[in-house]
């Protein structure tokens, strides 16, 4: 093959590792580049060369984080170069000249003057922000209205320490689709109102750790399609009529009422114990009223909520397709063919934990699994933490002779299984008589 000069310098050049790719690219492109790091270090590249020297004022992202600029720095020299992170914030913001900005993020950990927090976040929505994520230790209780007025926000996170939230005047956030907050306190449900009526656009909403203190608390959002609570406290209702997920995590003191149920297509219910009543009343309405559901997560706890729903018939989930467990007890096994028969869409169903919570002998528990046959078209049977007990065994014949057009049965073995062990359970696994002439049984 022949090259001409021009090329074989050029591979001459690669050859010796002198070519410099990075020196050929566009100012707008490395720009690109230096989004994706954190601003102390994208500034940190400006003592390479002259033309590195501005090219952090291109970025598309900012973000600060006190930590990171510290280091491994000693409280006292924390507190000495608290002056010195301030500067560097000012200075960025007073170079930077791209705008609109993608991202600007504030991580303090430290106490600073709160007029310094309303200068920089004013400086984010003068650029026209579109996700704004501030993780900050102290600020003032009410949040800065240009905050509560950027027509470009689409994604706003709050991270605090406890704070009282008041939400003062007109609240305006055409495009926001995101809402993360995270311990935060209300104080008063017409600030919670004023909130939620300017987010008009608002599609995926998280509480975590929050605290709704006052009664009436209405959180009303036309538009919401996930929603998250994680360890709040407090009443809240929540009004979202085209609702699809809704992931709760909860404490025995929370009540969150979901008006429309009959939306939501994907549901985890994660409640932290199984003795309070007023838990059992919440996950019972929302289990209940749920009947349009394609995807149900219950872990253990839930699952034993199962147990004290009550003697009512069971309700028909005609378009449930996946069912995720966590450990059952006896009795939730007896209630979960209930579930297999009024699914009947229902294909796959994966044991999280374990097929059954054993804390008795074997022979105990042999007594009381008397389960009535049932019809399913359940496709998929997965089962996590498999050990081979007996009495795992036994409920896995259950299936297999009630599954009739089961495919697949796939087992995860627990790490501690000896070898010996499972080849004994092997050989028993593949003389359980199945329903199913095409299931094929696989452990792993």
């Amino acid at each position: 093959m022949h090259h001409s000069k021009k090329c074989r310098k050029i591979l001459e050049m690669r050859d010796k590792g002198n070519l410099d790719r990075i020196s050929s690219l566009s100012d707008e492109l490395l720009a690109y580049v230096l989004s994706y790091l954190p601003t102390l270090s994208a500034v940190q590249t400006s003592i390479l060369s002259s033309r590195w020297r501005h090219l952090f004022t291109l970025t598309r992202n900012l973000s600060f984080n006190d930590r990171e600029y510290f280091g491994t720095a000693s409280l006292a020299q924390c507190e000495e170069r608290k002056l010195s992170f301030e500067r560097f914030v000012y200075g960025v913001l007073a170079l930077h000249r791209t705008s609109p900005i993608h991202k600007f993020s504030l991580i303090r950990t430290l106490k600073y003057d709160c007029s310094h927090f309303l200068v920089w976040i004013t400086a984010a929505v003068l650029k026209e922000v579109e996700h704004l994520h501030l993780h900050i230790g102290n600020h003032p209780n009410a949040l800065p209205s240009c905050i509560l007025n950027c027509q470009t926000l689409t994604v706003l996170k709050i991270y605090t320490y406890g704070y009282d939230l008041s939400v003062p005047g007109v609240v305006c956030l055409p495009n926001l689709r995101t809402l993360d907050l995270r311990y935060i306190r209300f104080l008063d449900g017409d600030s919670v109102k004023r909130f939620f009526v300017g987010c008009t656009q608002l599609k995926e909403l998280e509480f975590h750790f929050c605290q709704f203190t006052t009664d009436h608390v209405r959180v009303s959002a036309t538009k919401l399609r996930k929603l998250n609570i994680f360890y709040c406290s407090g009443d809240v209702v929540v009004d979202a009529p085209t609702l699809a997920n809704l992931l709760y995590v909860c404490k025995d003191f929370t009540s969150v009422d979901v008006t429309n149920l009959g939306s939501l297509l994907s549901v985890e219910l994660w409640p932290l114990r199984s003795s309070m009543p007023p838990q059992v009343q919440v996950l019972r309405d929302i289990i209940r009223g749920a009947v349009n559901v394609r995807e149900l997560i219950l872990n253990h706890n839930a699952a034993q909520l199962l147990t004290v729903i009550g003697d009512n018939p069971t309700p028909i989930y005609s378009k449930l397709e996946r069912l995720l467990l966590g450990d059952c007890c006896r009795d939730t096994w007896k209630y979960l063919t209930a579930w297999l028969a009024n699914s009947p869409q229902l294909e796959t169903v994966v044991f999280r934990e374990g097929l059954i919570e054993i804390d008795d002998t074997e022979d105990e528990l042999h007594s009381d699994v008397a389960l009535p046959p049932f019809l399913s078209n359940v496709k998929t049977i997965q089962v996590l933490g498999f050990e081979g007990h007996k009495l795992e065994l036994l409920l896995l014949r259950y299936l297999l002779e009630n599954a009739g057009v089961l495919q697949k049965l796939i087992l995860f073995k627990r790490r501690t299984m000896e070898m010996k062990h499972e080849l004994q359970v092997s050989r028993k696994l593949l003389l359980l008589p199945r329903a199913s002439t095409y299931c094929t049984i696989e452990l792993k």
